[in-house]
């Protein structure tokens, strides 16, 4: 019998002294290798479907003279890419196949952000865009350990997501992003059009029922907006933000049914989702609507648009995004052996929906992820990445 005493949230260091004790017993560990061998039973689960030939033609593409407005950006335009967020961002667990794996963070295959291998073999938008731009800079690579290099490993790129992060630990975020970027010149701060996106949210919702105040959703809001003003006001031109609604976690309550494995892990874990009371469970249903349509109703008051060079765009395929099912039954192979991260699968997944979404125009762009669905291109009558501007001019 395995027995783990409930901790409030999800504290990164009470994870890793759970996860380590969890990893000198025996009859997890056996449970644990019983449960990721029957995940990778999946031929797909480190790295997804093999993509099929890249459906798109990259003539054209990009601009023959640099761009000067945001509203007229080609995929092969984009010379750097950032991310922000939190262990979802980081990659964490995506390849784990013992108990610590779940504390390593596969940065290289994340989906917005990772630039392992290529495109044939591992989905994510770098390797999209690479098709592109062969050139392009910024992403993270290989794996960090969550625990002691993890967002500052020398490989992250511009990959400042932070296993454990919340919506006020974005501002830290982006002075660790500015840093790399002006001072560690990982990209050309001035000249090259910056592809950065913010996807946080998912440990707010987490805790919620911990701190209704700290957690509500005017106040994630409030942090939000001062992360995008932050970014907006800090001479960083050229730029082009992906802003990722929340994902919904009350899926979480359910996921941890998979297997033993997933009910111990999220005793310490997502608690407020996995295990809601009825009130708490009421506020999770109005609350998690309000973070994400606060986000669209922040970009759409034109904030961000004074300038022409520089945008947000509310990318929703996670708003709606349930967990695939197979025969009724919730098919774990997109996510990692904690039932809550992504595998590579699932990056892969979230991967194909970003880069669709991208090319979708606002107004009509979808609000769940694009399973079994082919890659949107680019055409010719409107090459550029879909901003609120020249989605009017459609």
């Amino acid at each position: 019998m395995i027995l783990l005493n409930n901790v409030n949230s999800f504290d990164l260091t009470e994870y890793q002294l759970a996860v380590e004790k969890l990893a000198l017993n025996e009859s997890f560990v056996e449970e644990f290798t019983k449960w990721s061998l029957e995940l990778m039973s999946d031929p797909d689960y480190l790295y997804g479907t093999s993509p099929q030939p890249f459906p798109c033609s990259t003539k054209g593409m990009r601009s023959l003279e640099i761009p000067k407005s945001v509203h007229a950006l080609r995929p092969g335009d984009i010379q750097c890419v950032a991310a922000m967020g939190d262990s979802l961002t980081a990659g964490m667990g995506a390849h784990a196949i013992t108990p610590v794996g779940v504390l390593l963070e596969n940065r290289g295959v994340s989906w917005s952000i990772g630039g392992d291998h290529n495109y044939d073999k591992q989905m994510t938008l770098p390797n999209i865009l690479r098709l592109y731009n062969p050139q392009l800079k910024g992403f993270s690579t290989k794996t960090s350990i969550s625990f002691l290099n993890g967002q500052n490993a020398k490989h992250n790129g511009l990959n400042v997501a932070k296993s454990g992060a919340r919506s006020y630990d974005m501002v830290d975020q982006v002075h660790l992003l500015l840093n790399r970027l002006k001072n560690e010149k990982l990209c050309d701060l001035n000249n090259d059009w910056k592809l950065i996106t913010l996807f946080i949210g998912g440990n707010d919702l987490c805790d919620f029922c911990k701190d209704l105040t700290k957690y509500d959703p005017v106040n994630y809001i409030g942090r939000v907006r001062e992360t995008l003003e932050l970014l907006y006001n800090a001479n960083l031109p050229r730029t082009l933000i992906n802003l990722v609604p929340v994902l919904d976690v009350r899926p979480v309550k359910e996921l941890k049914n998979g297997h033993i494995v997933c009910e111990i892990l999220r005793q310490f874990s997502c608690t407020c989702a996995a295990y809601p009371t009825k009130e708490d469970a009421k506020i999770l249903d109005q609350w998690i609507p309000l973070y994400q349509q606060g986000l669209v109703d922040l970009v759409n008051t034109g904030r961000y648009d004074g300038r022409d060079d520089f945008t947000v765009v509310i990318q929703p395929f996670l708003s709606e995004t349930k967990p695939p099912r197979e025969n009724g039954k919730i098919d774990h192979s997109y996510f990692s052996p904690d039932c809550f991260h992504f595998s590579g699968k699932g990056h892969s997944v979230a991967a194909l929906s970003l880069w669709n979404n991208m090319f979708e125009s606002v107004g009509t762009k979808k609000t769940s992820w694009h399973h079994g669905e082919p890659l949107e291109c680019p055409t010719e009558d409107h090459p550029y990445i879909y901003t609120s501007k020249n989605s009017m001019q459609k």
